[in-house]
Formats: structure tokens, sequence, C-alpha cells
């Protein structure tokens, strides 16, 4: 009978933990520790298992995502939500962190990765007691929460419903148009803006095409483009300079299922939209081109057709937390002088790189188009401080500022 007994007890023991996958939440509660629930069902939130495997310890691992045409595995999106934090010190170690990316390793943690955590999904701060191993390929980090509920997440996010959010804060500008130029698989809108003077001839202007999220997980570029956008339509000098001397057509959404489902790098057909944009070129590999990436070459190729231009293509994407520095890397010898007049508002390294199948290789190669594909951290620039949402709105003005300072100096 004894035996038994003690049986019975490692059993409790071994079940005293929460257990959350692929989105749900679970909670055990006994008369000494109120469980720590976890989910993800959310926009944007992502998470494969996490338990509580001891009061205020959780473990477990971000979800693998696995590219449907190659062997590509992406991992280091995640987002989710605690409840029953308040006063606790927590502890979070995730395990597996490590992927492929076109067909090699891909390693984006480091020791210099530091999550961030809110209480109402808007105002975010930084957790710096991390650690990371890398032969293990573990986050660890550590946090006591002053709310009883708390999300936690990879960097930054910048969700689906922020993106419908930004465009219905700017219907109705008379300096902007904007259209719905395709669906994606999943039946959501890509936007197309348009931003100018309509009192200053088009003839007289330059053409600047800019793109962001196409890859989900790296949300920086969300909030860079959106504070893009509310410069040029505000009232301040330098945006009415750029109105009337640039027209600006910008897609801030790209990859809007793999936003809202918080899938990492890949659309909802689990395709990495950055490798897409040759299928119907040079490459078959991964034909049919999704939707996304076709209905932009569509209206590219309208542009073009109708004897009108394209000066300059840039695409906003994140390094993730492992990079340092903000970097421009486009097809050998394109847009090299254009870094010394972004390197006015914020700093910028230009590096000669090229992607097959990448949108910026696109546009040099099938439509020659200068263009460039910007690399932003997640985490910080050299030792400084860790990147803020405010530093992102800065980029965005800065991006708009440098691209006139540019296109004047050949007036």
């Amino acid at each position: 009978m004894y035996s038994v007994r003690i049986y019975f007890f490692i059993i409790i023991i071994a079940f005293t933990g929460i257990h959350c996958r692929s989105g749900k939440s679970a909670a055990v509660t006994n008369n000494k520790h109120t469980a720590i629930t976890v989910s993800s069902d959310f926009d944007s939130g992502s998470i494969d298992t996490l338990w509580e495997s001891k009061p205020d310890f959780l473990t477990g691992w971000p979800r693998h995502w696995k590219q449907k045409s190659s062997s590509d595995n992406q991992y280091y999106w995640f987002y989710f939500k605690l409840e029953h934090t308040a006063n606790k010190n927590i502890t979070i170690k995730l395990d597996s962190l490590a992927g492929t990316y076109r067909g090699g390793p891909h390693l984006i943690y480091s020791k210099g990765t530091q999550p961030v955590y809110s209480y109402d999904q808007k105002n975010w701060q930084r957790i710096s007691d991390v650690q990371y191993d890398a032969r293990q390929h573990s986050l660890t980090f550590r946090n006591v929460f002053t709310a009883d509920a708390v999300w936690i997440a990879y960097a930054h996010p910048f969700s689906y419903e922020q993106g419908l959010a930004l465009i219905h804060s700017i219907t109705g500008n008379p300096f902007l148009n904007i259209e719905v130029i395709g669906k994606t698989a999943q039946e959501r809108d890509i936007h197309l803006l348009t931003i100018t003077d309509p009192g200053v001839p088009d003839t007289e202007k330059k053409v600047v095409f800019i793109t962001t999220l196409q890859h989900a997980g790296e949300y920086c570029g969300g909030y860079v483009v959106s504070a893009l956008i509310h410069f040029l339509l505000s009232d301040e000098e330098g945006a009415a300079l750029a109105r009337k001397t640039t027209i600006y057509k910008i897609i801030p959404m790209m990859n809007p299922d793999g936003i809202f489902h918080g899938i990492t790098r890949f659309n909802g057909n689990f395709e990495d939209l950055n490798q897409e944009w040759d299928d119907d070129f040079t490459d078959t590999l991964h034909l049919p081109v999704e939707p996304e990436a076709a209905c932009v070459k569509k209206w590219i190729r309208e542009w073009k057709s109708a004897g009108k231009t394209i000066d300059l293509g840039l695409d906003v994407h994140s390094q993730g937390q492992e990079g340092n520095m903000n970097l421009l890397h486009t097809p050998k010898d394109v847009l090299a002088d254009l870094t010394p007049y972004l390197n006015k508002y914020w700093p910028i390294e230009y590096i000669p790189m090229e992607f097959s199948g990448s949108l910026n290789n696109c546009l040099v190669k099938e439509f020659n188009i200068p263009a460039g594909t910007f690399e932003i951290p997640q985490s910080r620039i050299k030792s400084g401080a860790y990147l803020t949402i405010e530093d992102y709105y800065q980029y965005g003005k800065g991006m708009a500022s440098g691209i006139t300072d540019y296109f004047l100096k050949s007036r």
C-alpha cells in the first residue's frame, strides 16, 4: 500500500505544469500556486509548446514552419500571452532554436537577443536578463512582471490589424490614393498606396516603389514604412517637398496571411515570397508564382507598358536580432551612391549582395529598376541602446528625407 501511494504522488507532481501547443491554453492549479497559462491564438501569435515545468519556470520551443517547395525550416518568431503573472519572477527557456534557410543552417539567436514584453500590446519593453547557449541552441530569459497578463515576443510585433488600422487612419487624405491590386490565397487584400502632390505634373517627378513585410517575423519594417507614410502625408516642409518632386508607390504589407498567422518568414502557402520573384522569368522551381508576387509583377508590367518609369525600388526587411547594423544590399554597382544621403538621418552601410528569386533582384534584372533591400536589426546598432518603435519611426521619416536629397542632387 505504501508503494502505491508514492507512485500516485509522483504522478501528481509530473502533471502539475501547464502545457500549450499550437495556440491552445491550459492550466492546472493547486492550493499553493496558481499556474501560469499560455496562449497564442491571436493576430500574429505563435508558439509551439510551452509549459510550466516547475513554479514560475516555463520551457518549450517556437513553431518550426516548413517551406512547401524546399527543405527550409523557419522557427525564430514567437509571440504569446501569459496569464497569472503578477509579481512573479518568471523564467522562460526556449529550445530548438536552429533552422534551415536556402538549404543551409539558419541561426538567428545570439547572446544579444532581448525579447520584448507588453501589458497592452502597444507599449513594449526589453527583457535584459538573457542567456544564450550556442551549443544547445537555447535561450533563457527571466523577468518580474507587475501585471496579471503579459504578451511576450521575439521582437516588436506589427500585426495584420495594425496594418488595416494604418490604411483606415489615412483614408481620405488629398495626397493619397489607395487601391487593391490583388489578394492573397486567403483572400486578404494587397494594398498599393500612391502619395504625391496632384497639383504638380507627374512628368516632373521621380517615382519610388517601396515594399515591406514580405517576411512574417521581420516586423520592424511595418513601423518604418508606417512612419514614412505618415510623414509624407504630413504638413512638414520636407514632406511637401517630397510630394512635389516624387511619386511614392508603397505596399505596406506584402504578406498579410503570414503576418496574421505568425508564420515565421513564409506566406499562407508556406512559401518564402522573397524566393518567388523570378518564377515566371528565369526559374521554374517554385511555380506557380505566389499570388502576392504575381499581382505586384502584373502592376509593374502594366505601369511600364503605359510608358511610365520607376526610378528607385526599396524593399524593407530585418536581419532579426543577430545583426547590429542597418544594411542596404543590392546587386553590384547598383545604388552605391544612395547610402551617404540616408546616413544623414540614420546609420547605414552598403553591401553588394544578391539573393536569387528576391524582389530586389527581380526589379534590377527583369525590370531594369535601380533597387535595393534594407536590412534593419531588431536588436541594436553596434553596442548602442536597443532599438525601440520610436527609433523605427525615425528611420521611416529619415528614409523619405534621404531619398529627397538623393534625387535633388541631380537637379
